[in-house]
């Protein structure tokens, strides 16, 4: 399929397709023609069957651009053609906590990487003995439901301008259409034709999709591209499968996002990518960087016409090399083998009830000083709605029980400091002790107050590793309290890592720990027993 995917954006590129920006007439005929149009021929029922169907090429593009952001192309499809199957009223609820299910309704390509043209002559995609019936049936079923649109793009509409929108859902698709058009240049070096080359990058693909599931990765993950072609073939091929391979193999929703292409040395996309290749490095005891995988450089002028592809597979001198001589292609020239594609992993919120998202507490260990619940990455022990257990982190669900707990630890620590002061005021030794003790104890709840400031911030943020925006003093004190806690065994919680170790309803705190006792909370920590306990009761 990755070759087939290959073969798709040449033949787009060789007919002209991918070098202009998408019309707003092909994005009218995608949004408003060619969606209904696949809704009401491929969704099957007992009254109507379902039909393969192949699109003209403007509408195979912004389809094809569309997929590559899979959970903001799903949503928008529940949202516009599936919310009526749901009682509930907020659709925009609904959609969210559809994309949260095993397995998703959707509107996927029968014929991903292929696409038709008035005149096929220079369309490699198509078989006639394969393709012909379809295309022809396709044009058919599209003439009955539209008698009065043209299959193919009206060239005279194409360049009629419009100031309106080309968003849906949010997601621009013709700006994505203009990001993805020099994807083709990147994986057209020799070795994305060899095959040795590409089932590599299918076992590199599958060891990346690994990594976004270790809690302790980067903000995001960024491939090599030839990481990023398996990536791209994958959701392509189908949306659904590829939803449901995700949360069968890691139990989390994978969103593609080519977004970034801020190629800045120390800027965000170069310090995640020295970020995974480090982590690629410790997990799995190799180099990321594939020769002949990696980052080409820009594409030449030659790129951007329609012989291309025939010039490149001639080895043309000047269709083979990227741009080395002015703007972007002289300023990043350096980066050529170096750095990896200009997307990102990233992950959505899950809801409470999807798979992995709470682990119920083990019965309480019935040996003394044996802990029947340990710590386990990426969770807090509490009661929630669930019941007592393990809360993921990547549940917004997970952070009002920590913020709950932080709460109590805070309303503790200030009512033990009220009691203890009134009682060390009675002695004269007392009294001389107070001032440390009160500083103290200030420090103690200054630090769980910042604790629950960030967690609220990670709460209320738009996916689980998103950046978050954070007052410049609180940073400060973030970076302060991570750098007291290294080497030391304790834990820290900040934007780029959570070490969250919490028991009775997060009386451990979610921040860090003092030891053995269970920490700031008090007797019910995991290292001592209280876990499996109930102590999360109240």
């Amino acid at each position: 399929e990755a070759k087939n995917h290959i073969n798709f954006l040449r033949n787009l590129h060789i007919n002209g397709i991918t070098l202009s920006k998408p019309s707003y007439e092909s994005f009218r005929r995608y949004s408003d023609l060619w969606l209904p149009f696949v809704m009401n021929n491929t969704i099957s029922s007992s009254e109507t069957p379902t039909h393969d169907l192949i699109p003209p090429a403007d509408i195979a593009w912004l389809w094809h651009c569309h997929r590559l952001a899979p959970y903001r192309y799903a949503k928008y499809i529940q949202r516009r053609f599936f919310s009526k199957d749901v009682k509930n009223n907020d659709e925009a609820k609904t959609a969210d906590e559809n994309m949260k299910k095993k397995e998703i309704k959707i509107l996927d390509a029968s014929h991903p990487f292929t696409f038709q043209m008035k005149d096929n002559s220079n369309n490699a995609t198509l078989t006639d003995s394969i393709h012909g019936e379809i295309c022809k049936r396709t044009k058919e079923l599209f003439h009955e439901m539209y008698p009065d649109e043209c299959f193919f793009l009206d060239k005279n509409k194409a360049l009629q301008t419009s100031t309106s929108s080309t968003k849906l859902e949010g997601f621009d698709v013709v700006d994505s259409c203009e990001r993805q058009a020099s994807f083709l240049w990147q994986v057209s070096g020799p070795n994305f034709s060899n095959d040795a080359f590409l089932l590599q990058g299918a076992e590199n693909y599958s060891k990346f999709v690994r990594l976004m599931a270790k809690r302790d990765r980067p903000q995001f993950l960024v491939p090599t591209y030839q990481i990023d072609l398996m990536w791209h073939t994958h959701m392509l091929s189908s949306i659904e499968k590829y939803h449901a391979d995700n949360m069968r193999n890691t139990g989390n929703i994978l969103e593609h996002d080519d977004s970034l292409n801020d190629r800045t040395e120390g800027g965000t996309l170069d310090s995640n990518f020295q970020a995974t290749r480090k982590l690629w490095s410790d997990v799995y005891g190799v180099e990321y960087k594939v020769p002949g995988g990696m980052y080409r450089g820009e594409p030449p002028v030659d790129f951007f016409k329609c012989d291309w592809p025939e010039k490149a597979l001639r080895g043309d001198v000047n269709a083979r090399h990227p741009n080395m001589e002015d703007g972007f292609g002289y300023a990043l020239a350096h980066l050529i083998g170096q750095v990896g594609a200009s997307s990102h992993g990233r992950t959505v919120w899950l809801s409470i009830n999807d798979a992995g998202a709470f682990k119920a507490a083990n019965p309480k260990s019935t040996v003394r000083n044996v802990n029947a619940n340990n710590r386990e990455d990426g969770y807090i022990f509490g009661k929630g709605d669930k019941g007592i257990g393990f809360y993921s982190l990547q549940c917004r669900d997970t952070y009002e029980i920590l913020i709950k707990g932080l709460d109590k630890m805070i309303a503790k620590k200030k009512s033990e400091k009220g009691c203890l002061v009134c009682f060390l005021s009675l002695t004269i030794i007392g009294c001389l002790c107070i001032s440390a003790y009160v500083k103290n104890t200030d420090k103690k709840i200054s630090e769980l107050q910042d604790a629950k400031l960030l967690a609220t911030a990670r709460r209320d943020s738009a996916n689980p590793s998103a950046d978050l925006s954070l007052p410049a003093e609180l940073e400060k004190r973030l970076e302060k309290y991570r750098r007291s806690k290294e080497g030391s065994g304790g834990y820290y919680y900040d934007d780029g890592a959570y070490y969250t170790y919490a028991a009775a309803c997060g009386a451990t705190g979610g921040f860090w720990t003092d030891g053995g006792g269970g920490g700031d909370g008090g007797g019910a920590g995991c290292g001592g027993g209280g876990c499996g306990g109930g102590g999360c009761g109240g």
